[in-house]
C-alpha cells in the first residue's frame, strides 16, 4: 500500500455496524473455504491476513482503545437507563409534593425550623413499571426494582409497610396528649394525627399565633379545633419548662401522651424568625376569632393576654425572670446570642422566600451541621441540650403525676431522637457532635428510665423520625440534587406516623413496646 492509499483509508468514515456485520460474515466464508483468497492479489492478501491478524492479536494500545470504547458505551448506556428511571421516580407521590409547581407561594412579610418487612400485601395497582437499573432500598438495603406509586427508594415490602403506617390511625378519643414543637413539620403533622383520632391535644411552640394559623388553615379543622390548645414557650429556658409542666398538671384532668418532639438540629439566627414577629407580637383580641380559643389557655398562663411590642434587640427588664420563656416565648428568638447573629440580614434571609414548609429561606454557606467540634460555639452546645434532653427529663419527670391520675395502663411516652444519638454504627462523620451527644442522652434517658416508668402502665420509647430533611447549607443540598438526583426518602408525614406509631400500634394490637430505639417501625440497637 502507498502512502497515498494510507491518506485515503483515513480518511475514509468509520464504519457502520452494518458492514461490520458484512465482513464477519465474509471473513467467516474465507475460514470455511481459505480456496476463496486465490481471487485475491498477492499484496490484497497480505493486506487481509495483517487486518485480520491486527484484530485477532491486538497490540496493547489497541486493547486499551476496545476497553475505552466498551466502558463509554455501557456507561452511556447506564445513564440512558437511569435517566429513564429518574422520570419515573420523578412520578412517585413524595417526589411530586416537592416539585417547584407545589410549593407554596406566601406573601412578603412585614418587616420586623432493622428487620426486614413483612411480605407485600398491596394489589399490583399500587406499583409503577420496574426500573431499568436495580436499586437498593433505603430502609432494607435489598435490591428492587419495583417501583411503589408514592415511595422513590424502598422496595415493595418497605413501600407496603410505610404506606400502611402513613395512614395508620386508632381510636383515642377522650385522651389527652401534649407534643412539644408542633408548629411545623413533624410535630404539626403528629398533632394532625392525634386530633383526627380523636385526641385531646395540647402543642408546644415558640410561636403560637402562627401556628394557630397553620392548624386552623386545614380544611377539617372545624372538626377538632375544639381539642386543640395551643401553647408559646421557649425550651431553652429551663424555669419556663417546670412552670409549663406545673401549669399543666393543674389544669389537665389527665395526659395519656407525652411526645417529646421540640428538637435544635440546625441553630438559626434572629433574622430567620425574623418575619413571624409582627404576628407573634399581636393582642389576642387582634386575632381573628376562631384563634382565641386556642390560645386561652396560654393567654390565661403569661397574663392577661395583651403584648406590648418590642422591638426584638432586648427584653424588658420586668420579663428577665423565671417567666421569660412563657411570657416571651418568640421575642427569646430574637436576642442575638452565638457569633454570626447579628449578620441575618435579606442576603441570607430573602423576604419573601419561604419552602414548602412555609419556613423562611436559608441561603447561609455554612451552618453547624458541618461544624466540628472545635468550630461549635459553646451557646449552641448548651441549647441543643436543653432543648433536646433537659427539656424532655423535665417534661417526663414533672407530668408523671397527671399520667398516673387516671389509673389505665396503655399510655406513652415518645422521646423524638435520630440515628445521630446512637453507638452502634462502626463509623460517624466528625461533624455536629453537639446534637449526636444530645440526642444519645435523650436515647440514654429512655434506656434508664423506661424500665421504672412501665411498671405504672407508662411506656417510653426512643423513635427514630427517620431522613426527611436535608441539613446541609442550600447551596450544598441544591448541588447534591443536581448532580445526584438526591432526595429525602421520606416526608413530614411518614416521621409524624413513626413517632405515633408505638401508641396507634399499641392501640390496635393491646401490645405496647417499651424501653426501645425504634427505627423504620422496628426494633433497632442502641
Amino acid at each position: 500500500m502507498t502512502l497515498a492509499d494510507d491518506a485515503e483509508s483515513a480518511a475514509d468514515p468509520e464504519p457502520t455496524h452494518d458492514a461490520m456485520v458484512e465482513a464477519i460474515a465474509v471473513l467467516e466464508q474465507l475460514a470455511a473455504d481459505r480456496g476463496l483468497l486465490e481471487r485475491l492479489s498477492q499484496e490484497e492478501m497480505h493486506r487481509l491476513m495483517r487486518a485480520a491478524e491486527g484484530v485477532a492479536v491486538p497490540d496493547r494500545v489497541s486493547r486499551m482503545k476496545l476497553r475505552r470504547a466498551i466502558q463509554k458505551r455501557e456507561k452511556a448506556a447506564l445513564a440512558e437507563q437511569k435517566a429513564a428511571d429518574e422520570s419515573l421516580l420523578a412520578q412517585t407521590g413524595i417526589r411530586k409534593q416537592f416539585a417547584p409547581k407545589r410549593i407554596k407561594q406566601a406573601c412578603a412579610p412585614a418587616p420586623f425550623e432493622p428487620e426486614l418487612p413483612p411480605a407485600n400485601t398491596q394489589p399490583d395497582d399500587q406499583f409503577g413499571p420496574r426500573l431499568q437499573v436495580p436499586r437498593s432500598c433505603y430502609i432494607c438495603k435489598r435490591d428492587y426494582d419495583r417501583v411503589h406509586q408514592f415511595y422513590d427508594s424502598m422496595c415493595p415490602d418497605c413501600a407496603s409497610l410505610n404506606w400502611t403506617k402513613r395512614n395508620q390511625t386508632a381510636d383515642l378519643s377522650g385522651r389527652y396528649a401534649l407534643l412539644t414543637g408542633g408548629r411545623v413539620k413533624i410535630g404539626f403533622q403528629a398533632a394532625l394525627k392525634l386530633l383526627r383520632a380523636g385526641a385531646y391535644v395540647v402543642v408546644t411552640t415558640r410561636f403560637p399565633r402562627d401556628a394557630s394559623q397553620r392548624f386552623l388553615d386545614e380544611a377539617d379543622s372545624g372538626d377538632w379545633k375544639d381539642r386543640l390548645q395551643l401553647y408559646g414557650i421557649d425550651l431553652r429556658h429551663t424555669p419556663s419548662v417546670e412552670l409549663l409542666a406545673e401549669h399543666l398538671v393543674a389544669t389537665l384532668p389527665r395526659l395519656d401522651f407525652l411526645l417529646n418532639n421540640a428538637c435544635q438540629t440546625v441553630r438559626r439566627p434572629p433574622g430567620f424568625y425574623a418575619h413571624l414577629m409582627e404576628g407573634e407580637t399581636r393582642s389576642l383580641e387582634a386575632l381573628p376569632a376562631a384563634a382565641e380559643p386556642l390560645l386561652a389557655s396560654y393567654e390565661q398562663l403569661r397574663g392577661q393576654g395583651l403584648i406590648s411590642p418590642t422591638n426584638g434587640k432586648t427584653l424588658p427588664a420586668q420579663v428577665r425572670d423565671s417567666l421569660a420563656g412563657i411570657q416571651r416565648a418568640a421575642e427569646l428568638s430574637q436576642i442575638p446570642l452565638a457569633p454570626g447573629d447579628h449578620a441575618s440580614g435579606a442576603e441570607v434571609f430573602p423576604t419573601g422566600q419561604y419552602d414548602h414548609d412555609l419556613q423562611q429561606v436559608d441561603l447561609r454557606s455554612i451552618n453547624s451541621w458541618r461544624l466540628p467540634l472545635a468550630d461549635v460555639p459553646t451557646v449552641e452546645l448548651l441549647e441543643v441540650h436543653l432543648v433536646n434532653a433537659v427539656a424532655p427529663f423535665i417534661l417526663n419527670a414533672r407530668l408523671k403525676p397527671l399520667m398516673l391520675r387516671v389509673p389505665t395502663r396503655d399510655k406513652h411516652i415518645v422521646n423524638v431522637s435520630a440515628m445521630e444519638g446512637i453507638f452502634y454504627r462502626a463509623y460517624k462523620t466528625d461533624k455536629h457532635p453537639h446534637t449526636n451527644m444530645a440526642k444519645a442522652a435523650l436515647n440514654m434517658m429512655t434506656r434508664t428510665s423506661a424500665q421504672d416508668y412501665v411498671a405504672d402502665g407508662i411506656h417510653m420509647n426512643s423513635v427514630d423520625t427517620g431522613w426527611i430533611t436535608d441539613e446541609d447549607p442550600a447551596d450544598i443540598a441544591e448541588r447534591k440534587r443536581e448532580e445526584l438526583g438526591f432526595h429525602p426518602p421520606l416526608d413530614t408525614i411518614d416521621a409524624a406516623a413513626r413517632i405515633c406509631d408505638p401508641i396507634f400500634a399499641g392501640m390496635l394490637s393491646g401490645e405496647h413496646l417499651w424501653g426501645n430505639f425504634l427505627k423504620d417501625y422496628q426494633i433497632a440497637n442502641w
